[in-house]
């Protein structure tokens, strides 16, 4: 009897080790999935911080020296190809089934219409940089999340209280009027004073079809990520990255042509320099951290609708 009581103090003890350790891992995981998150979020805030700051550093004599449409073709096919790796390393099926022949175009049809959306909008980003200063540029980008919950109401009919309408009136009108004590007629505007926060008149369509364009793109794609939630998210961005590379291709390659009028004397990456490439790879992984942000939050409302 004493053997028996020793060997179930013995099994007791094994057993309350095993439940430490185990709660010990979990916790080191929940640690580091939090300092991972939290280095994410401070990476996307710097990314999307320094990119009207690194766009103004390749502007020569109120020109971008650099075509809009090859930086934003090298980040989409960049982008692409990350997620094309993803896809293959995380899935289970074999490439044949993952891309079922001649249904390519027909499952990655409804991709198009936002692949479009952030044709125009990356490329106006890139020139709307010389109608004002980064601080009015980042201020005035905040109109997008206005834009973008009006359309999530008509949209997808999602109801915002009184106090998020209050937040988003206050939002607007606080950009707007900021907006019209800033604006400066391009006459006036000296190279003395390119120092100074302005906003020329022609920023401010461009800056209010930037930020509609913006909210349409991403109320869509949350459209289509609930409409085919059974899709891979690697495989949805793959389709979108797709069509973006497509759309971006014609301008980086028809233009250039047309400039030089030779194959022989092409170059689309004329006026690149590291200011532009440094744009390409923070964009580029903010993209992707994007990406699997939203992969993470769609995969834990799965787990608990």
């Amino acid at each position: 009897m004493a053997i028996d009581h020793i060997d179930e103090n013995k099994i007791d003890r094994n057993e309350l080790a095993h439940e430490d350790s185990t709660s010990h891992n979990e916790s080191n995981e929940r640690i580091s999935h939090s300092l991972t998150f939290r280095a994410m979020i401070l990476f996307q805030v710097l990314a999307y911080g320094s990119y009207s700051i690194l766009v103004h550093l390749c502007e020569h004599d109120g020109h971008i020296m650099f075509s809009s449409a090859t930086m934003n073709l090298v980040l989409e096919l960049v982008k692409l190809i990350f997620s094309l790796i993803a896809l293959l390393c995380t899935s289970k099926q074999s490439s044949s089934i993952l891309f079922p022949k001649g249904s390519f175009v027909q499952h990655s049809l409804p991709y198009a219409v936002p692949g479009l959306l952030y044709f125009i909008n990356n490329n106006l980003a890139v020139h709307m940089q010389l109608q004002m200063d980064p601080a009015s540029y980042q201020i005035l980008s905040n109109f997008k999340i206005a834009t973008t919950a009006i359309l999530y109401r008509i949209i997808i009919k999602h109801k915002l209280s009184q106090q998020q309408w209050f937040a988003v009136a206050l939002l607007f009108s606080g950009g707007l009027f900021y907006s019209l004590g800033n604006v400066t007629n391009s006459a006036v505007l000296s190279t003395d004073n390119t120092t100074k926060m302005f906003i020329r008149p022609l920023g401010l369509p461009m800056i209010l079809l930037y930020c509609t364009l913006s909210g349409l793109a991403g109320v869509y794609n949350e459209w289509i990520l609930k409409k085919y939630y059974t899709q891979s998210l690697h495989l949805q961005n793959i389709y979108l990255y797709t069509y973006g590379s497509l759309l971006n291709l014609v301008p980086a390659v028809g233009i250039p042509l047309l400039v030089s009028g030779s194959f022989h004397q092409l170059n689309p990456f004329e006026g690149f320099s590291i200011y532009t490439w440094l744009v390409i790879v923070t964009q580029a992984l903010n993209g992707l951290f994007m990406a699997k942000s939203v992969m993470e939050k769609r995969d834990a409302t799965h787990d608990h609708p």
